[in-house]
Parts: structure tokens; sequence; C-alpha cells
């Protein structure tokens, strides 16, 4: 198997966006949205910043993983961070996805990661977030939108 370009990432950034959006739309059209829908939301977004702020070196990094946003905020982070995100991958990642970023997690241990598997997880803990969304959303009777990749690829 062959390691993801940097043309890979930006399809896969586009297709983290385009299930953000669909989410978003579904809980903005929601009568009454479960506060635990918004805790994960919130947190799906502001874990992708905060991954940004490490490699970036921003203060991105201190943002608190677990604070509840309102829809409105969640919605003007999103449309940041797609495009600090864009940012990365046209500037920074196209000279090399293999570079090093060293960071300190959360608990104060120091760790080296690539850009490459940074930005896989970044994708990945997104699509994680977003299955437990529409299990509670679900849970809560709101049908949730399917954001699952080939629907992207589908509407693509």
């Amino acid at each position: 198997m062959s390691a993801c370009t940097v043309n890979d990432f930006q399809r896969l950034f586009q297709y983290n966006r385009w299930a953000n959006d669909r989410l978003l739309d579904a809980m903005r059209t929601a009568e009454d949205i479960p506060e635990r829908a918004l805790e994960l939301f919130s947190h799906l977004l502001r874990a992708q910043d905060h991954w940004y702020g490490r490699v970036e070196d921003t203060d991105h990094a201190s943002l608190d993983f677990w604070k509840t946003e309102s829809l409105s905020d969640c919605a003007e982070r999103l449309d940041a961070s797609t495009q600090r995100w864009q940012a990365v991958l046209e500037e920074r990642a196209v000279d090399n996805l293999d570079q090093m970023i060293s960071y300190t997690n959360s608990q104060g241990t120091p760790f080296e990661t690539s850009l490459r598997d940074i930005l896989t997880h970044v994708v990945n803990h997104g699509t994680h977030h977003r299955a437990q969304i529409a299990l509670v959303l679900r849970s809560a009777d709101i049908a949730p939108p399917p954001t699952d990749y080939i629907y992207f690829v589908r509407e693509a």
C-alpha cells in the first residue's frame, strides 16, 4: 500500500469538511439538540484546532479539548479550522509529509510524530466522533445524516 500524497490528504480534508457540514446542518435543523451531541461536536473541532496548534506551534495547542461551544461558535470554528488546515496542506505539507512535529501531549509527555500521521489522526478522529454524534442524535429521534466517505465520493 502506498503512502498518502498531499493530494490525497487534501481530498480527505475536503471530506472531513463535507461531513462536518452535514452534521452541523442536521443539528441546526433539529428542535432540541442533545447536550452530548454538542459536547462531542465541540470536542471534535477543538481537538482539530489543538492538533493544528501542535503542528504550527500556535496557542491553539492550549485549547481545552472538552469545552462545549454553541452551535454558532462551532460553525465559526469549523470555517476557520478548515482554512488553517488547507494552508498547512498547501504550504507546509507539500514539502515533506514525513517531517517530524515535536509537541507535548496533555499530560506533559513530549512526542515526535510525522505530519503524515497527524493528518491521518485528525481525519480519523473526526470520523470517530461523528459516529458517536450520530448515535446520540438517533437516540433522541433525530435522523443523523450519512457522513461515510462513500457518500462524499458519490456526491463529488
